[in-house]
């Protein structure tokens, strides 16, 4: 089936698994922080549970079950899971800690990650000359949006993120490390974690960040048989500016990193990569019928200087350049959201986004009886709009001079304490509905 058929897709991996994981986590899942609302005066540890059930593409029928576990270890600490299983024989599991305390240490934090699953009926975009585009470089920002591979895929990774705050802005004093959010309604109501000043001295929390990781997926089908191995550290700085990072409401957020590749593959390993992601939010204020306006804006880019092309018997190679679903790429849940994961990649990309999101007075939701156990303290309407490249140099003109471009609605709330949004994107090659957790930037 090709890509201009496919007008509406629902996403057919992982996503929702990983959405119903992490509604579980109550108090949510950012660096060091608890959210509580106004009439609490202390956090509990709670254990949540939650069946679902979804039809895909890739699933079929699937089913599974989320759990979550909040309050412990420490009060910050989330523990979670969520199994999936489908009639057409994908499945997965994942599994993750957030905000564990390393022992003996006051500032820093791991957050691991395991995810293991099969999948069926995935579209990669990879591979030179497929059948069909002879000389064509799947993934290239002018690449045939029929130009994939069609495989059962599995997709193993394991992450160990480690996170130390500095001791400026809002992380200065011991009292600060873990951050108290009170919200009334899903609005912030006292607790803010930045956006009262440009100084990182001043505002904001800083983190320095290091992140090993594995990561393999397996491409398999009547023809190949294909693994797509790395083994990498990707370190950073992230300084994180905004009120209420869950759903703020003024403030920015910067992210500068790098990532290095181990695996000893000839042609897929060996790569590094930088980015820089910049984002602003701006407060509009309250309306008659809003009581919460904001106009969000966020730039990335991203640059793989190890990437390198040459020519091996009349054809073009290229080696130390990261898998499709690392480096420098567009598409998928967060960036140009109208096209599959992972639709464009090369050497170097650029992305720009706007959104302009209202929270009105008008909430019918909370008075639905069967939706009672969700808590949904807000729906929140959204507009958005996506345009980004890819390109083989990081020049301006190059990135610049075939902008693929998108756009959409969302529908999001915040669920008991963790924000979900479903995303309805168009683009040139058809649209997508996309179900996940949090806020793209």
């Amino acid at each position: 089936m090709g890509a201009h058929n496919r007008k509406i897709i629902i996403m057919k991996q992982r996503v929702l698994t990983i959405l119903f994981a992490i509604y579980m986590l109550t108090q949510g899942a950012l660096a060091q922080s608890i959210i509580m609302r106004s009439n609490d005066d202390r956090l509990f540890q709670d254990f949540s549970w939650l069946p679902y059930a979804f039809f895909s593409e890739s699933f079929g029928l699937g089913v599974g079950v989320g759990m979550g576990y909040t309050g412990w270890p420490e009060e910050p600490s989330s523990v979670l899971g969520a199994i999936t299983l489908g009639t057409k024989g994908s499945y997965n599991f994942i599994g993750a800690i957030t905000d564990l305390r390393v022992p003996g240490t006051r500032r820093f934090y791991m957050n691991p990650l395991f995810v293991f699953g099969r999948y069926q009926d995935q579209f990669i975009y990879a591979g030179k000359s497929n059948p069909g585009f002879e000389g064509e470089r799947a993934g290239a920002n002018d690449s045939d949006p029929d130009n994939f591979l069609e495989a059962t895929q599995w997709d193993n990774r394991i992450e160990l993120e480690t996170r130390y705050l500095l001791p400026i802005g809002h992380g200065r004093g011991d009292e600060n490390i873990i951050n108290r959010y009170v919200v009334s309604g899903g609005v912030l109501e006292s607790g803010a974690s930045g956006g009262t000043d440009w100084n990182p001295l001043k505002s904001g929390r800083t983190h320095l960040v290091v992140t090993p990781g594995w990561r393999e997926q397996t491409l398999e089908n009547d023809d190949i048989e294909v693994p797509l191995k790395t083994i990498n550290v990707e370190v950073g700085i992230e300084r994180d500016n905004r009120d209420f990072p869950f759903n703020p409401s003024a403030g920015s957020y910067q992210k500068i990193m790098y990532k290095k590749d181990f695996h000893d593959d000839e042609q897929l390993g060996g790569w590094d990569v930088w980015a820089v992601q910049w984002s602003k939010v701006f407060d509009l204020g309250q309306t008659g019928h809003f009581r919460q306006q904001t106009l969000a804006f966020d730039f990335t880019t991203a640059y793989v200087p190890s990437w390198e092309t040459g020519i091996v018997d009349g054809s073009e190679v290229i080696t130390k350049r990261p898998p499709q679903y690392e480096g420098a790429r567009l598409g998928g849940i967060d960036k140009m959201r109208a096209y599959e994961d992972n639709r464009f990649h090369d050497k170097a990309a650029i992305y720009y986004s706007a959104e302009y999101r209202v929270i009105p007075y008008w909430q019918p939701l909370k008075g639905v009886d069967f939706l009672e156990f969700a808590n949904i303290s807000y729906w929140q309407w959204v507009l958005f709009f996506e345009a980004g490249q890819v390109s083989p140099h990081w020049n301006v003109s190059d990135l610049h001079d075939d902008l693929h471009f998108d756009g959409g609605v969302s529908l999001r709330g915040m669920l008991h304490t963790a924000v979900v949004r479903l995303d309805f994107a168009f683009g040139e090659e058809g649209g997508r509905v996309i179900a996940m957790y949090g806020h793209p930037y």
